[in-house]
């Protein structure tokens, strides 16, 4: 970060004080210290700078040399916004023209849609629920009415390019001024700021709540919860379980093969764990490729001169230590065995002296911690028959959905 005090990562201009509030939550929510400023010029230290210029009511001549007075606060801005009303209300074109004099930003994307709140734009017009702008109660606001809904409009002669956000990226490579883009998901508006980092420099944004909420999403995106799952069993509903979980997005799975185990051929499987949680998805390991494999056992046995039981220790162990390692290189945000024996030898390798239970999902899934050792994080267990096919993936969904801070 530069060492001036004024520089902002992101600097907000909006037109009242409500609006300014909607611009800045998001990326405070994200951990931003954001400040609203009624006044300037605003020197105090701050990552995100709203600026209310009190502006909408104003003739479009006022509002635009209240915009020429905020160069000084702008300058160090890495994303600079134009925040404007969802249902076009104010002086959009003035001030957005005079902003973009000031700050020198030689491109412009202007996306009021704000998905959440039924405001969305095709071909280049603004609708509300569906219906033009200006056919909806704000075209006879008391204050400031929406006579149209094309928002080219609203910058006369200025040449304004329709786009989607398919195409936006290579009009704005092909140095297109003015691009309003439509938008009906949040997904969009993501793309939109994705399209807009690439650019160098950055474009001036002109949106919506929704637009900044997609840039606080793309400066600190939420990192999803992780589970790193365990499955010794070979029981034929923990590989229906596996085989469900595993087709989700987001969901890795690392074979383990038993031959490997025994042959002490199994340096690239800590590697493959490392990387799932790396990439940031949920890890599933596991070491019965198919249903019949638990047929092959005795087959297996007899090869390599062991009993069940000496086969089945040596392979609990095996992943109890590769679960140590795993865990510790990363550290996802939860701990899930299935089978008993893989369960007790996980425990052993991480040294836990005990288990405190605290609940209990999907019906046959408890889950707690361990007592007595370094991995403090949540601990759930299945026994290796029970429970039904979706068992494992709403194991997933709790991790991810009620597991939050």
């Amino acid at each position: 970060m530069k060492e001036n005090n004024l520089y902002r990562e992101v600097v907000v201009i909006a037109d009242d004080f409500t609006g300014a509030n909607d611009a800045g939550v998001s990326l405070a929510l994200c951990g931003k210290k954001v400040s609203v400023a009624f006044d300037t010029p605003f020197t105090a230290s701050t990552d995100v700078l709203v600026i209310n210029t009190d502006s909408r009511a104003l003739k479009a001549s006022d509002a635009a040399e209240k915009i020429t007075r905020l160069a000084p606060d702008i300058a160090e801005a890495q994303w600079l916004v134009k925040k404007i009303d969802s249902t076009l209300r104010g002086n959009i074109a003035a001030e957005t023209t005079a902003l973009q004099a000031i700050s020198g930003k030689r491109q412009v994307i202007v996306a009021p849609a704000y998905p959440a709140a039924g405001r969305t734009t095709q071909q280049g017009k603004c609708l509300v629920k569906g219906i033009p702008v200006n056919e909806t109660e704000f075209a006879s606001d008391p204050k400031t009415p929406v006579p149209r809904a094309d928002i080219g409009d609203l910058f006369g002669e200025s040449h304004a390019t329709v786009v989607t956000v398919d195409t936006l990226t290579t009009v704005l490579a092909q140095g297109t001024e003015l691009l309003i883009v439509d938008a009906q998901t949040d997904d969009e508006l993501d793309s939109i700021i994705a399209a807009a980092q690439h650019c160098d420099p950055v474009p001036l944004l002109v949106g919506s709540a929704g637009l900044c909420d997609a840039l606080a999403r793309h400066l600190a995106p939420v990192r999803r919860k992780q589970l790193l799952a365990v499955v010794g069993s070979m029981s034929e509903v923990a590989q229906q379980q596996i085989a469900l979980a595993a087709s989700q997005p987001g969901v890795s799975s690392v074979f383990i093969d038993v031959n490997d185990v025994l042959t002490g051929v199994t340096a690239g499987y800590l590697a493959r764990i490392t990387q799932a949680l790396e990439e940031g998805n949920h890890c599933i390991v596991h070491t019965c490729a198919t249903e019949a494999a638990r047929h092959q056992v005795e087959t297996l046995c007899q090869q390599q001169q062991l009993t069940r039981a000496q086969l089945g220790e040596t392979i609990c162990v095996f992943l109890g230590e590769l679960t140590r390692q795993a865990l510790a290189a990363r550290t996802p945000d939860a701990l899930y065995v299935s089978g008993g024996d893989v369960a007790i030898a996980v425990a052993r390798a991480l040294g836990a002296k005990g288990f405190e239970i605290t609940g209990r999902v999907a019906q046959c899934v408890p889950y707690g911690k361990f007592l007595g050792c370094a991995w403090l994080r949540l601990v759930m267990t299945k026994a290796g028959g029970f429970g039904k096919e979706e068992t494992l993936r709403e194991v997933l969904h709790f991790i991810e959905e009620r597991l939050s801070d």
